[in-house]
């Protein structure tokens, strides 16, 4: 697999492969609008196909993931497209990397987890929040868990390492 930053001629792309995951490019984090098609990001492929995305945002000596989509299981590449912005944050001189989640997304939970994030906050009520920025967020993940909290994740720059002291594991969509 190759990975490479996302260019001007993936933005439609991006923008198509976001919204059928999250019902629109628009993403909400901690009360943050982001468009995923405005974001920087790496784009997985092999042979020239897409296997997977990162998207995040950069800013105040922290570097926030915004999007992460595996679109094949079993392949490490959630795995590989995280080493690669966990680069691009430390040369960037970044003191910390963050994500949110919401709290019906057990695999991406037990992803990060198993990856050496920490989970540092549960920020109850915060899709609520988030739905009045984008109403087209549903009420119940597909697990029929009910989406309700955000629950944000952090690495911070100290805890990486080369390989991270992490195994790769398989996971699909996060």
């Amino acid at each position: 697999m190759e990975i490479r930053p996302v260019g001007a001629a993936d933005r439609s792309w991006v923008r198509g492969v976001v919204s059928e995951a999250f019902a629109s490019p628009r993403i909400v984090s901690r009360g943050v609008l982001h468009v995923a098609d405005d974001l920087p990001g790496f784009l997985g492929e092999e042979a020239g196909k897409p296997l997977g995305l990162l998207l995040y945002h950069m800013g105040a000596g922290e570097c926030e993931v915004v999007v992460l989509l595996s679109l094949q299981e079993r392949k490490s590449v959630a795995t590989t497209l995280l080493a690669e912005v966990e680069q691009a944050a430390q040369e960037a001189e970044c003191r910390r990397l963050w994500l949110v989640t919401t709290n019906d997304n057990l695999p991406a939970i037990a992803f990060y987890s198993r990856r050496g994030w920490r989970q540092v906050a549960i920020h109850r009520g915060a899709v609520a929040e988030a739905r009045r920025l984008k109403p087209e967020i549903p009420e119940f993940g597909a697990n029929g868990v009910p989406k309700e909290d955000e629950v944000e994740f952090e690495l911070t720059i100290g805890d990486l390492t080369p390989n991270h002291g992490r195994q790769p594991t398989a996971f699909g969509r996060g």
